[in-house]
């Protein structure tokens, strides 16, 4: 005996109240959304978060963008939620997630209904802002009280994530057939309705959450891959969870601009294969989980990367729409893959606090909105293929060197 638990026996131990480590204006059990509330809320707000995709094609010619302005439509509502995550965190710990979900519903139908009737793109801009800082908002307090709800090791994440995927997936539904029947002013209407709905959830709701439970924050002792916490291994996992979100740019952006140009897809078939990738997100997840138990988080990142990269390149290389589905099905689980095993690295090299939780939101959204932005003026400059070639070689590149490091450390 070590005199140390394992990590299996530090699982197995039931959560533990810290009252010390309860963060300051922790809201009371009152304040917090039911736990069926807060994960209908989080999957109609991610609903609205991906409703958009399917109908960017007809945006841009409808309203004459370029590819540039393309990706800013995903870029402008990115950056609403990346300077918004902070005041968000603020927000809930001192009003309660109740608040802060029907202040974010309110912003999230005020944008809406904006960018609904946008007629160019210094409307419709700063319309999707507005959307993202309400998503923002709306995603941190249904979080947090799944968290309070679950506080079990893993258990609030799994939650979230499929209350976000199933979202998703009926927002890449929706935003495909709207945009084919009615047009892409009506995925933004959708929107707003789904706001109202939100709003009067969390006004009406007067269910109490479970109390609220802090739990210690678990650091590993080590791993596999040996995971250090200096400055230089942080700062690679920092760069790796940037890269990977820089990768959904394709999803977002580059995939329905290059099979409307290539295969002249609508914004129906668009939608198909973007909920495809949802799909495949959605079932790899676990799998994905057991991979970086079983080999580490380092190798499977580099497999994420290289699974990434074959992917990419494969869409160059199909010579019609139906065979986009393969390579998209590769670029999906090694994406994945590639998001469970940065962010974990990110969290324990970070210190498994707070500040690591930080990290990964920043740097993830920091790709978020750098990523669509930066492929769409690369489609300007170099055509619809261009962001493919230029990712695929990225992330090829990151898998290799993601892969020497970890098998260097390791012998």
């Amino acid at each position: 005996m070590t005199g140390r638990a394992t990590v299996a026996e530090r699982e197995a131990q039931p959560a533990t109240v810290n009252p010390e480590r309860l963060p300051p204006h922790s809201p009371p059990s009152s304040a917090l959304l039911a736990l069926p509330l807060a994960l209908v809320t989080l999957g109609l707000t991610y609903w609205t978060v991906d409703i958009v995709s399917p109908a960017l094609p007809d945006i841009q010619g409808s309203l004459d963008l370029t590819g540039a302005g393309a990706g800013l439509v995903f870029a402008a509502f990115f950056g609403g939620r990346l300077v918004t995550n902070l005041p968000a965190a603020m927000l809930v710990n001192r009003h309660g997630p109740r608040w802060t979900a029907a202040i974010g519903a309110i912003l999230l139908t005020a944008g809406s209904l904006v960018a609904a009737v946008a007629s160019g793109p210094l409307t419709l801009l700063p319309a999707r802002g507005v959307q993202g800082v309400g998503v923002a908002c709306l995603a941190t307090a249904g979080l947090l009280s799944v968290l309070r709800a679950r506080p079990g090791r893993g258990a609030a994440m799994t939650a979230f994530n499929l209350a976000a995927g199933l979202g998703g997936s009926a927002g890449l539904i929706s935003g495909g057939l709207l945009a084919g029947a009615v047009g892409w002013r009506g995925v933004f209407g959708l929107s707003a309705v789904i706001g109202a709905v939100v709003l009067a959830g969390a006004v009406l709701s007067r269910e109490r959450a479970r109390p609220a439970v802090a739990t210690d924050d678990a650091v590993t002792d080590g791993d596999s891959d040996g995971v250090t916490t200096g400055r230089r291994a942080l700062g690679i996992a920092l760069a790796a969870n940037l890269l990977v979100y820089v990768n959904y740019s394709i999803w977002v952006v580059s995939l329905p601009l290059f099979a409307a140009e290539r295969f002249h897809a609508d914004a129906r078939r668009i939608g198909s294969l973007l909920l495809l990738v949802n799909v495949v997100h959605l079932s790899a997840a676990i799998p994905a989980g057991r991979v970086i138990r079983h080999i580490g988080p380092s190798v499977s990142l580099a497999g994420g990367f290289g699974l990434t990269a074959l992917g990419l390149a494969g869409v160059l290389i199909v010579p019609s729409e139906g065979w986009l589905l393969g390579p998209i099905m590769l670029y999906a689980v090694g994406q994945v893959t590639g998001s469970s095993a940065a962010g974990d690295l990110l969290l324990r090299r970070a210190g498994g606090g707070g500040r690591a939780v930080g990290f990964v939101r920043f740097t993830s959204d920091v790709g978020l909105v750098a990523g669509p932005a930066g492929v769409g003026a690369l489609a300007d400059v170099a055509g619809v293929a261009a962001p493919f070639a230029t990712l695929a070689t990225g992330a090829m590149m990151a898998a290799v060197i993601t892969w020497y490091g970890a098998t260097r450390h390791r012998h």
